[in-house]
């Protein structure tokens, strides 16, 4: 992490020499929060380009303190909400909902992370994706997503029950 705040140091007084390293150290944390909220790859990777844009537009507001992943995670957060609202709003019909394929209808014999992640709640989502993927504190997930500590561990919890179950279910029909 100490790379990282040294990088941002530097894109602080506008050199970017280093900013291809910064971004391939901390790409994948950052995509993965934004995937977790608009489950859709091709709009991730470009709301991942806006993340970046956006730091770089506001790079005077980070703090020294701050933890880097979280700062990105937290701008790339609040982006794929605003396109997730968005594109909300464009869905006119009750048809084109329907012909979205749930979960269940989705067949993989090996099933990937983003796949699973699909079972979740957009809350859970989110909150399993920092924790595990982005490796945020619980209580730095509390302040991203302002909700109290208690209930970002219980919905942890009770996410992680319900994706080692859905693990067992497609490890017994693979045995089969």
């Amino acid at each position: 992490m100490e790379k990282v705040k040294d990088i941002i140091r530097e894109l602080q007084v506008h050199n970017y020499n280093r900013f291809d390293m910064f971004y391939s150290l901390t790409k994948q944390q950052v995509f993965f929060a934004i995937y977790a909220v608009v489950k859709d790859q091709s709009a991730a990777e470009d709301l991942l380009q806006d993340t970046y844009m956006r730091f770089l537009e506001k790079i005077e507001n980070y703090k020294e303190g701050y933890n880097p992943y979280a700062y990105l995670t937290t701008i790339g957060r609040n982006l794929a909400i605003n396109y997730y609202n968005q594109k909300k709003k464009e869905i006119v019909s009750e048809d084109l909902i329907e012909m979205i394929p749930s979960p269940e209808e989705e067949s993989s014999d090996d099933p990937d992370i983003l796949k699973l992640l699909d079972y979740l709640s957009k809350d859970e989502r989110e909150i399993v994706v920092m924790h595990v993927i982005n490796d945020l504190k619980f209580r730095e997930i509390a302040g991203i997503m302002n909700k109290p500590l208690g209930t970002v561990l219980w919905i942890y919890n009770k996410a992680m029950k319900y994706l080692k179950e859905k693990v067992g279910e497609n490890d017994d029909k693979q045995r089969t």
